[in-house]
């Protein structure tokens, strides 16, 4: 896998432990002054919804993103390893946690979502 967008980067750094540490804040610093934009989001997993309704979304280059509604987070990233419309992503869930460490796999797009047998995630434009 390649860690190309700040998104895969934050992931990463928190992945390899406290010797990345400064690099993860900085990493987190500089993702929180991206914009966010709010949207009508879901997250959901193996049939529980997380993230249901107004969300906000940010997108992190490539077609990368994370979502964030209430407690929970996740980044989903664009992975062309896998081929075309395809996705792996990886969320909080233990709503205390502050990383996504939790993986939920690989993603096919479907529309404005991307799901699995267990997984849909999906952000649509709120309409005003």
């Amino acid at each position: 896998m390649t860690f190309t967008s700040l998104a895969r980067i934050a992931l990463y750094a928190v992945a390899v432990g406290s010797g990345a540490a400064a690099t993860a804040e900085e990493t987190s610093t500089a993702a929180a002054e991206q914009v966010t934009i709010p949207a009508r989001c879901l997250l959901q997993v193996k049939g529980v919804k997380y993230i249901t309704g107004t969300c906000q979304f940010w997108p992190t280059g490539e077609g990368d993103f994370v979502l964030h509604g209430g407690d929970y987070f996740t980044y989903v990233f664009m992975s062309d390893e896998d081929g075309p419309n395809m996705a792996i992503a990886h969320w909080n869930a233990d709503p205390s946690s502050t990383h996504a460490h939790s993986p939920l796999g690989k993603l096919k797009r479907d529309g404005a979502c991307w799901v699995s047998d267990t997984v849909r995630i999906c952000a649509w434009k709120l309409e005003k």
